[in-house]
């Protein structure tokens, strides 16, 4: 019996409170804590970014195990035992010793459950359930991590000041068993299972017919074919762009806010306001669904990169927010871009395997990122290096968005 009552607005409330209280609090608190937990551990910023860049990189590179774990088991039971598998680690993480428990907590089993239970479910389910407006539809579901990343600043501000980092981790554990269960009874795949069709319209409406028949050709691709065309080249660049930078700038900024003058609850306070101002890109993502969305990518990593390269004149607060507004706007809009470009080329049947591919092999470049930061800056006591080369990286993903084209029909069996 078909429900009359479209579950899609159910899944985009479900896919936004995993997305941001799963992701938001363990991302943004590693740079918030930094400074703790270096004076309590006794380790540098070598490891404070190494530890950053092997969960970056595990989160990312496990995508093409999530993608054909959402094949064969589904998202519902994916998210679940992910959301399980970080509340482990951060167990394990409230309680370290030394730094290699940092990277056994914090890393490896966060990392690889935050990898299963957030972004590539989450897209997969906006992908599985909307065609018109979908570039909204993932900027909506994304704009509450960024919603969820500023309250992230506060909350952490205030476990500093009446406990400390270790309290803090456990109590993320405990919301992520939380977002187990809220995904365990929510979560549903397709709108197929409970009768009904994407954007929950009525197939025998011409525009909705239209536009099926537009998402049918896309659906024809599957994973091996899109593989193999150039546009999915170009947009593996586009993933290292928009994802390096802004990896490599979250567990810094902080640390480097405070090295250029500010005090510590205002450098922590930037870490938070990047991530509230990015919630205005990820809604300006939305754009991809009236323009070419590789051209609002092209000039978001733009953004980005040009964002991460004004950091060097971060000592002034007035350029300090010009620039962590840029990397932001940049960020949100290429975080909504990205996966919507993969949507429009390569359509549904392609979508969770192709964009865990891309995940995972942009993942290496994106983990790489925050450790030789750290390395560069106890090298040289300076952030230069870092964000010159990140601002060329943000500029060159810009260029490879603007070279990409609709990649059309597959091509047919020999």
């Amino acid at each position: 019996m078909r429900s009359r009552r479209f579950y899609g607005w159910v899944i985009v409330l479900v896919a936004g409170l995993c997305y941001g209280f799963g992701m938001s609090p363990m991302y943004y608190s590693w740079s918030m804590f930094a400074r703790q937990i270096i004076a309590d551990l006794g380790i540098d910023r070598g490891d404070i970014g190494g530890v950053f860049g092997l969960f970056t990189f595990l989160y990312q590179c496990v995508g093409l195990l999530v993608g054909l774990a959402i094949v064969r088991v589904g998202l519902r039971r994916v998210m679940a035992a992910g959301f399980c598998t970080t509340a482990a680690g951060l167990l394990l993480l409230g309680r370290a010793d030394t730094a290699l428990d940092c990277y056994l907590g914090f890393s490896i089993l966060g990392g690889i459950g935050i990898g299963f239970s957030t972004i590539l479910p989450a897209q997969t389910l906006a992908q599985n359930w909307f065609l018109r407006r979908r570039a909204l539809v993932f900027g909506v579901i994304f704009t509450f991590g960024g919603i969820v990343g500023r309250l992230v600043a506060f909350a952490d501000i205030w476990v500093l000041a009446h406990y400390d980092w270790r309290v803090g981790w456990t109590s993320i554990a405990a919301l992520s068993v939380t977002l187990a269960l809220v995904a365990a009874l929510l979560v549903r795949e397709t709108p197929e299972v409970l009768g009904q069709r994407r954007d929950g319209e009525d197939p025998g409406e011409p525009a909705a017919a239209t536009r099926e028949q537009m998402a049918s050709v896309a659906d024809q691709w599957t994973a091996a074919q899109a593989i193999r065309t150039p546009q999915f080249a170009l947009m593996l660049v586009c993933g290292v762009a928009y994802s390096v930078p802004w990896n490599t700038v979250v567990p810094h900024l902080t640390l480097h806010m405070e090295d250029v003058g500010h005090p510590e609850a205002v450098a922590i306070s930037f870490v938070g306001t990047m991530a509230l101002i990015s919630i205005g890109g990820r809604l300006m993502g939305a754009v991809g669904d009236w323009i070419s969305p590789q051209r609002a990518l092209a000039v978001a990593l733009a953004f980005e990169g040009l964002g991460a390269g004004g950091l060097l004149l971060a000592a002034d607060t007035t350029l300090a927010y010009v620039a962590i507004t840029m990397i932001a706007l940049g960020f949100g809009v290429a975080y909504i871009s990205i996966p919507v470009v993969f949507a429009h080329f390569f359509g549904r049947r392609a979508f969770s395997v192709t964009t865990g591919i891309r995940m995972t092999i942009t993942g290496v470049f994106g983990g790489l990122g925050p450790w030789l930061a750290g390395l560069a800056f106890d090298a040289t006591g300076s952030y230069t290096i870092p964000f010159v080369g990140l601002m060329m990286v943000g500029l060159a993903g810009a260029a490879a968005a603007a070279a990409m084209r609709h990649p059309g029909a597959p091509p047919a069996a020999a």
